[in-house]
């Protein structure tokens, strides 16, 4: 909660549609009396509000609760709602997300591509590290379990930053090219980034509402010895693709599917490291 950004969410049935309108209405209301309390001024204009759920539901919901009432304002239901440099579309296919971020990636590309005859191609690799991949990591654990047709343009990214850095043209190998640079596909860089979560909350290195959502048990069988210690996560099962993208599903899944000699690591950097190690090797030797 800060003074610029504050928000209010709750779940529910269709049913209980009404009852959630009003209470969010009501708590509306309520910040901004508080607010006015302390000289500050919710604005209504800079006010959003949206329905998260999937396609059948929110086709579902009646078009009077499109909209919300809130500091003698009506608020109109949005499509896509922007949070801490993430979209979040109404269905969270995260697709809007994605466009915008290829879509970032390719602007400061076509910029470099101006000046790589004026540079090095380590000055080049550097500012296409911290101007490109940078925004291919930012976040990039909610990309997890997403279709392969998803992810596509983040990875058309990172192949024209990688020709680019490198100088070659559109058939040349791009596999190659990233070997070459070490530069993992995007794919592992988000089982990567979700692996190290896992990690931290192993060793309760992150806040208590992430570690909360998964179970660990330090070996595969039922007698604890040293010698059988695997730190395996329990596995939750869910019955369609939207709930394996929970963090509390693919999470499991991507530290299970680890080596024990990498799952074993204790301290943060040499967890890093030997991860890197194993997804590279997955991504290139395989």
């Amino acid at each position: 909660m800060f003074a610029d950004d504050t928000q209010s969410y709750s779940h529910c049935a269709i049913s209980e549609i009404p009852a959630l309108v009003h209470k969010l209405s009501s708590c509306i209301n309520d910040l901004a009396k508080s607010y006015a309390s302390l000289r500050l001024q919710l604005i209504p204009a800079k006010t959003e509000f949206i329905w998260f759920g999937s396609r059948i539901n929110l086709s579902r919901i009646p078009e009077r609760f499109r909209s919300i009432q809130g500091c003698g304002s009506v608020i109109e239901c949005d499509v896509v709602f922007r949070d801490l440099g993430v979209y979040l579309d109404s269905e969270l296919s995260m697709k809007h997300h994605v466009n915008k971020i290829a879509s970032a990636c390719f602007y400061h590309i076509r910029r470099l591509r101006q000046i790589h005859h004026h540079v090095s191609r380590e000055v080049l690799k550097q500012l296409a590290t911290s101007l490109v991949l940078s925004r291919l990591d930012y976040c990039n654990a909610i990309l997890a379990s997403l279709p392969v047709s998803t992810l596509m343009p983040l990875q058309r990214a990172q192949n024209a930053a990688t020709r680019l850095v490198l100088g070659l043209d559109h058939r040349s190998s791009i596999t190659t090219a990233l070997r070459d640079l070490h530069w993992p596909p995007v794919k592992h860089r988000i089982t990567f980034k979700v692996a190290t979560l896992m990690h931290q909350a192993l060793h309760h290195r992150c806040p208590a509402y992430l570690a909360d959502l998964v179970a660990f048990s330090l070996t595969d069988f039922h007698r604890q010895l040293c010698s059988t210690t695997t730190r395996t996560a329990a596995i939750q099962r869910t019955q369609t693709q939207f709930g394996r993208r929970a963090f509390s599903v693919c999470g499991p899944d991507v530290w299970n599917s680890l080596p024990p000699s990498v799952r074993t690591g204790d301290s943060n950097s040499s967890f890093r490291l030997a991860l890197k190690t194993h997804l590279f090797q997955l991504a290139f030797n395989n």
